[in-house]
């Protein structure tokens, strides 16, 4: 199914969760805002998701958008807990550690198709997280991926195995750091917006990111080659959600109207979405005489090898964060993936 048509069955959901609404409070949040102006998930997911929420809820719920971050992208998570915003987008793997049951749905090789990867994620997440208050300081509203990761230089080709050794690449998640460590490079673990200076000033040979993210945080002047990696790197989760205090002053009518709006709406329209940017991105790569290098079958079956650890290695991180069958829960997401190819 197609982004606009997604966006459709938005527009019809909006028109349900506008009508079990009525005779409730006025309020404008705010939302702090990091992306940068014109980025795709900023204007064709998030800004659209926000009329939904104001149409759903009769313009009782605004959302207003603060011209600048509050405090760091880093974080955004506790900006909304402490109520120095009252909303906002947090890519999880920033606060590395804080999350960990998320991060099974951030491992290698999965999936290179993003339009699985975000439905399978909330799938995931209601089946297996939500009654474990995953995320105990704030209301979550939207659970998704962004693009899958693959492999950006200055100029080294990554789809030699080992052609890794000694590259300073920069990672935005424990899972992308480990595979670097296990690859024999060494991880620079930063936020995408700080990745154009780092490799302009040589600090780092390149990262791992999306190929949108590459073109919309405009990183191509820097890292000119790409490796695309069958599967993928992995991703990043994102969670969009509301300070509880905030929440609570909306009335109950109106929270059904925007979990309505929320949630699998948003997932799969975030996973159309960049299912059609990566495929864009990439194309627009290959017209300006970016090098892409595709990783072969056999350099793939070498790199599964050396970050098979990477697996095992979480499923006893989810052990010891009280997750009795983590496999349960891996298997149940492969599972989602498999069925959204359907």
């Amino acid at each position: 199914m197609s982004f606009f048509t997604r966006s459709g069955l938005l527009a019809g959901l909006v028109l349900a969760a506008g009508a079990a609404a009525a005779h409730a409070q006025d309020i404008t949040l705010r939302y702090s805002n990091w992306l940068p102006a014109g980025y795709a998930l900023d204007t064709r997911l998030i800004e659209p998701w926000f009329a939904a929420i104001e149409q759903a809820t009769e313009g009782r719920v605004k959302i207003q958008k603060t011209p600048k971050v509050v405090g760091s992208v880093a974080s955004q998570y506790d900006v909304v807990a402490d109520g120095m915003a009252d909303m906002s987008l947090m890519v999880l793997s920033y606060a590395p550690g804080r999350f960990p049951l998320v991060e099974g749905m951030e491992l290698p090789f999965a999936s290179d198709d993003e339009s699985r990867t975000s439905p399978a994620v909330w799938a995931t997440y209601e089946t297996f997280l939500a009654d474990r208050n995953v995320f105990p300081d704030v209301v979550p509203l939207a659970l998704f991926q962004t693009g899958v990761f693959h492999a950006f230089t200055t100029g080294r080709d990554l789809s030699v195995v080992d052609n890794w050794a000694g590259a300073k690449i920069r990672t935005s998640s424990p899972s992308l750091t480990r595979i670097v460590e296990l690859m024999g490079g060494t991880p620079v673990n930063k936020p995408v917006s700080e990745v154009y200076e780092l490799a302009s000033g040589g600090v780092i040979d390149g990262a791992t990111t999306p190929p949108d993210a590459l073109l919309g945080f405009k990183l191509d002047d820097v890292l000119n080659t790409m490796t695309f990696v069958p599967g993928s790197l992995g991703s990043t989760t994102v969670l969009v959600s509301v300070n509880p205090d905030t929440w609570a002053r909306i009335s109950e009518a109106d929270q059904q109207a925007i979990r309505k709006v929320s949630g699998a709406a948003i997932a799969r329209m975030s996973g159309d979405l960049h299912r059609a940017e990566t495929e864009a991105a990439i194309a627009r790569m290959q017209a300006k005489g970016m090098a892409i290098h595709r990783m072969g079958d056999a350099e793939l079956a070498a790199m599964k090898e050396r970050v098979a650890p990477l697996t095992a290695e979480w499923l006893e991180k989810a052990k010891a964060s009280g997750m009795d069958d983590p496999q349960e829960m891996l298997d149940f997401f492969h599972a989602e993936l498999n069925r959204a190819a359907q």
